[in-house]
């Protein structure tokens, strides 16, 4: 059943209940309502919004320095590789320069400029067993190495005008 044949079968009077009537013993017991002024304004909230603000503001400035100092961090860690960067290829042509001064030749000339000469035959002394392997050959022997030594207490610079140029006793001959 539909709605409409609902309420056409209904009964068409409908009963109202009557409104009770006002009694002055209710009035009596509830107070009587007063228009009232609005609730004065005791404090203001510019103390608070100055705090706010000022938090802001000081976290604002706060960044701004930490980024400041991170930033003066970068170029100095920049310097730093840079400077790494050199030193590192300063030391790769030191070590390429001293492995050229060690070499076999370049010993050889020196020791030559010095006037060393060559001998024909090395020996090579093993120091575990202290045995002698090859066998040594003389040189010329017209030529001779004297080294004079100072008086003991002289003193270093003595050592380094007996020893000639570049530190190392000259040949008589």
């Amino acid at each position: 059943m539909s709605q409409m044949t609902a309420t056409a079968t209904a009964p068409a009077t409908a009963r109202v209940a009557p409104r009770p009537l006002r009694t002055p013993a209710r009035t009596s017991t509830r107070p009587r309502l007063r228009v009232v002024d609005a609730a004065p304004l005791g404090s203001s909230h510019v103390g608070y919004g100055m705090l706010c603000a000022s938090l802001v503001i000081a976290g604002l400035l706060l960044m701004l320095v930490l980024n400041t100092v991170r930033a003066e961090g970068s170029f100095v860690l920049s310097d730093l590789r840079a400077d790494q960067a050199r030193l590192e290829a300063r030391q790769v042509s030191l070590e390429s320069e001293l492995a050229e001064l060690r070499s076999p030749a370049s010993l050889s000339r020196k020791a030559e400029g010095l006037g060393m000469v060559r001998s024909p035959s090395t020996a090579v002394l093993r120091l575990s067993d202290g045995v002698v392997l090859g066998v040594a050959a003389g040189v010329d022997g017209e030529q001779t190495f004297t080294v004079d030594l100072p008086a003991p207490g002289s003193g270093e610079a003595v050592l380094d005008d007996l020893a000639g140029p570049g530190g190392v006793a000259t040949p008589e001959g």
